[in-house]
């Protein structure tokens, strides 16, 4: 940690203002890393002005903050951060008349954060817990797809009605990435987006592990995690007449399984 406020410094060209507003007193990594070419750099130049005082109100040609200063602008750019609660904008009602954004109202929940229980055929991307505080975003969203292709074979070619997991499940995934994340930086002394903006909350953001492991658990449908409701009272009446399609066509080879 030393190292990097040195560092910062350094780039900073010692300025002790700039450098008692921007160096961080907590660990490298408690919130998200941007490591931008020459941005600190750019904040020395004599046409940058660098303040942390909140701003009151915006008139017409300035932005107003609490130290009673007005800085003229011709432009402003809102960067609020991200919005991480989860809580979808528009209604989405599961068993029991669960309505998800009343469900994720305190803490967002979400089994491996592609499923959530009460939830019936409900999977989505980047939800509670996702990977995204390392590695490729991109990578991450192709594991989820390839992830929902499996789930979507499965309940298209057994004649399976709807698939949830377990509220048990949920609670296991949740519990066991809490535990993670006690030995990790991102539970660190600092208020960030990955605990949802507080100091001492839960990570709610961040998957409980490596992006690696994450990867390697999601290439299984853990299907025992799930209830499945089938179309039928027989779950093998997806299997039809006994029979295979290819059974019926003369051309095929039905011993391809013996090496000839």
């Amino acid at each position: 940690m030393a190292f990097a406020a040195e560092q910062m410094a350094a780039k900073l060209n010692h300025d002790p203002e700039l450098c008692s507003k921007l160096i961080p007193n907590w660990e490298v990594g408690c919130r998200r890393i941007t490591p931008g070419p020459g941005y600190l750099e750019s904040l020395t130049q004599p046409n940058c002005h660098l303040t942390n005082s909140k701003i009151t109100h915006i008139s017409k040609n300035a932005v107003h903050t609490e130290d009673g200063k007005a800085h003229e602008v011709d432009v402003v750019v809102c960067a609020t951060g991200f919005d991480v609660t989860h809580c979808p904008k528009y209604p989405i009602i599961g068993q029991d008349a669960t309505d998800l954004a009343q469900k994720w109202s305190r803490e967002p929940e979400s089994y491996m954060s592609v499923a959530v229980d009460k939830m019936p055929n409900y999977f989505l991307m980047m939800g509670p817990n996702a990977v995204v505080g390392h590695g490729s975003l991109v990578e991450a969203l192709n594991w989820t797809g390839d992830y929902f292709c499996k789930w979507i074979h499965k309940i298209a070619t057994e004649d399976i009605k709807s698939v949830v997991p377990k509220s048990s499940a949920v609670e296991a995934f949740v519990r066991y990435g809490d535990a993670i994340h006690e030995t990790l930086v991102w539970r660190g002394n600092c208020v960030s987006w990955y605990k949802n903006g507080k100091v001492d909350g839960r990570v709610t953001a961040l998957f409980g592990g490596s992006a690696l492991l994450y990867k390697k658990l999601i290439e299984e449908i853990r299907a025992e995690d799930f209830e499945i409701e089938y179309r039928s009272k027989n779950n093998f009446r997806f299997l039809g007449n006994g029979f295979m399609a290819e059974e019926y066509d003369d051309a095929a080879d039905l011993s391809w399984y013996i090496e000839k």
